[in-house]
């Protein structure tokens, strides 16, 4: 059974998947596989572990190609690699079952993506090459886009799980693409705000956020495009956010310098928030708006969720965090650390 079901009284939803727990040997979310390069279907020479890549980039004589496996061979010698889950969270082939209020539910139609993000087994996203983010970034606005394409996709929700404490059920450094027939409710609330925002004051309030936090205290970096901040109210230690400079409602649209330039924001801030954490676990969550025909935008952005402590009682009961790092300091912390990483990157660039 997988389907999505909505709370008695909230907009919260769950998506009830009990197919995963039948499938512990397959590549799998929930589950936590052995280190063992040899076992990693991540890895290169493991490609047959995995369902057959739909996008597969290759470096062949100086030039990026994209290629797709067909059955039984294998594309070999990769860069990034895109792929289904064996074990997905959603399926295009889901039940379509519908349950009243209050005990609602709905179809769990979607599909449900793999990213290799680099052939290198033990390399941090922390020390991931700048040209490979930049790599990474490309392909998955790629897949981005042809997900946007299928019937029944209202959201694409790219996402890293970073160590098992973030949820990671491997070490190789992947990201995961999860679509969903609907806005999920954390985005849907942003969209209201940002139409509330326009239509009441004429001014996207995100694009106030960057305003107010550009050179102030919880500043971590500015690059050409982008800026990092601590957010004003983090739920998590040590938590920051990446923003485009000017006002952008779609991840898709932006060009090749933006994602460069993008791809070293990125690297600089995860490398300075690995120096600072001791390389903690994290994750790392696009907002992006809907591709579809909506005028629910928002102003899309980063946003990094270190996992350095756990939910309390009170934090579950009330929905109110308690955070023992001021984000004030935090990006202090982070914005030191984060420089020197860009210095030695540009450096080396």
């Amino acid at each position: 059974m997988t389907e999505i079901r909505k709370d008695y009284f909230s907009d919260q939803l769950v998506i009830v998947s009990t197919e995963r727990s039948k499938h512990s040997s397959d590549f799998t979310t929930t589950s936590r596989k052995s280190e063992n390069k040899s076992k990693c279907p991540l890895c290169p020479g493991n490609e047959s572990m995995t369902p057959p890549a739909d996008l597969v980039l290759v470096q062949q004589e100086g030039t990026l190609v994209k290629l797709a496996d067909e059955e039984p061979d294998r594309v070999k010698g990769w860069s990034v690699r895109v792929f289904q889950n064996s074990n997905p969270a959603l399926s295009p082939q889901a039940a379509l079952n519908y349950g009243e209020s209050p005990l609602y539910s709905e179809p769990a139609l979607g599909y449900h993506y793999v990213a290799s993000a680099t052939p290198e087994h033990s390399l941090s996203f922390s020390k991931i090459p700048l040209d490979q983010w930049g790599s990474v970034l490309a392909t998955i606005q790629e897949k981005t886009r042809w997900l946007y394409a299928q019937r029944g996709v209202a959201y694409v929700s790219i996402f890293i799980n970073y160590r098992a404490d973030a949820g990671a059920a491997f070490s190789h450094p992947h990201l995961e693409l999860i679509t969903l027939p609907r806005l999920p409710p954390i985005i849907e609330n942003e969209a209201q705000t940002m139409q509330r925002s326009m239509y009441e004051l004429g001014v996207c309030p995100m694009c106030s956020v960057v305003s107010i936090e550009t050179g102030g205290p919880r500043q971590i970096l500015v690059s050409d495009h982008h800026i990092a901040f601590s957010p004003w109210a983090p739920t998590h230690p040590l938590e920051f956010w990446i923003f485009p400079k000017k006002h952008q409602t779609s991840f898709l649209k932006i060009g090749q310098k933006e994602i460069q330039d993008l791809a070293l924001i990125l690297r600089s801030t995860l490398g300075g928030f690995a120096k600072v954490s001791n390389d903690a676990a994290f994750n790392l969550v696009f907002h992006i708006s809907s591709e579809k025909k909506t005028t629910k935008q928002i102003h899309w952005h980063i946003e990094i969720y270190p996992q350095l402590s756990k939910a309390s009682g009170f934090e579950r009961g009330t929905g109110v965090h308690i955070n023992h790092i001021s984000p004030e300091a935090a990006a202090e912390a982070l914005g030191a650390a984060a420089r020197r990483e860009l210095a030695e990157l540009v450096g080396v660039v």
